[in-house]
């Protein structure tokens, strides 16, 4: 125990599997596969072991990104269209997630499990997330993953981000390790922490501009859950943003500008009217933590 306080005091217990997540993924970004694996795997025991003989939420939180990373690597492969593996990948992911919540070791306030405002804060993220896709669609210019263009197609797609995508990643990097890194290193540094983490994690790409992109966007999506602490609105917009990459940019990505814009001014005038009668009512969620 005195090794752990002394870890725990020089930050060491959070460095530690920090540094080896950043190193596997790394190591993935640069074609390693198997030596990703190993350290992920290290990573992913060192921290199971500490969470069984140490009472600190902190190794819960980390565990979930190199299980993660393993369950995707290990996942065959059934689907020869992208867009239904997915649910493959994220839906293992839904077991972790239900023993934290089990586990209360994070409050629902911390997690964000909030109806407030939800109605002003959806439109805000559309617009937000349509944006952050169109963006990044001029990095890495995916291919359309739908198999036509219909409003189906956009349905389905559009469930499978929010519920799967959206949901997973922002419970992970939001709620989970964004709440710890905020907790241990204050809002500015725990944002940053977990929004790094975030960039790393998309190494798969093996773009480098791609990396800084996504932390980019994980900064956006932190910084929108630590002003709201609603995790359905974030979740709803990194779906989006996910529906706007990998098929409305790619189809026509002419309109979406206009859209954004038009979506944007009105969730601003809308918002300025709420607040007009209540003012910050809606950011206060993170102060009654």
């Amino acid at each position: 125990m005195e090794l752990y306080a002394w870890a725990r005091k020089s930050g060491m217990d959070l460095i530690i599997p920090f540094i080896l997540i950043a190193a596997a993924e790394l190591l993935l970004y640069a074609g390693h596969m198997q030596a990703a694996m190993i350290v992920h795997g290290i990573n992913l025991v060192g921290l199971a072991l500490a969470a069984a003989y140490v009472e600190d939420r902190s190794f819960q939180a980390l565990m979930l990104l190199p299980l993660f990373r393993l369950l995707n690597i290990a996942m065959p492969v059934f689907f020869s269209l992208t867009l239904y593996s997915y649910v493959l990948v994220y839906a293992p992911m839904f077991l972790p997630v239900i023993l934290i919540l089990r586990e209360r070791r994070f409050t629902l306030a911390e997690i964000g499990v909030s109806k407030s405002n939800l109605g002003l804060l959806i439109p805000l993220g559309v617009a937000v997330g349509l944006m952050l896709g169109w963006m990044e669609y001029n990095v890495i210019h995916p291919e359309r993953i739908t198999p036509d263009e219909t409003l189906e197609s956009l349905f389905i797609l559009t469930l499978i981000m929010i519920i799967f995508v959206g949901f997973i990643e922002e419970f992970v990097f939001r709620s989970v390790l964004q709440t710890v890194l905020e907790d241990r290193w204050g809002n500015l540094k725990g944002l940053i922490g977990a929004s790094i983490l975030f960039g790393l994690m998309h190494s798969g790409y093996h773009v480098m501009a791609e990396l800084f992109f996504v932390t980019f966007a994980g900064m956006v999506f932190g910084y929108f859950f630590q002003r709201t602490r609603n995790l359905a609105a974030i979740s709803i917009t990194h779906g989006i943003t996910n529906v706007s990459l990998f098929m409305i940019t790619p189809i026509n990505p002419s309109p979406i500008l206009p859209v954004i814009y038009i979506v944007l001014v009105a969730s601003i005038i809308a918002i300025g009217w709420k607040l007009s009668g209540a003012p910050s009512a809606w950011l206060s969620a993170s102060q009654d933590r």
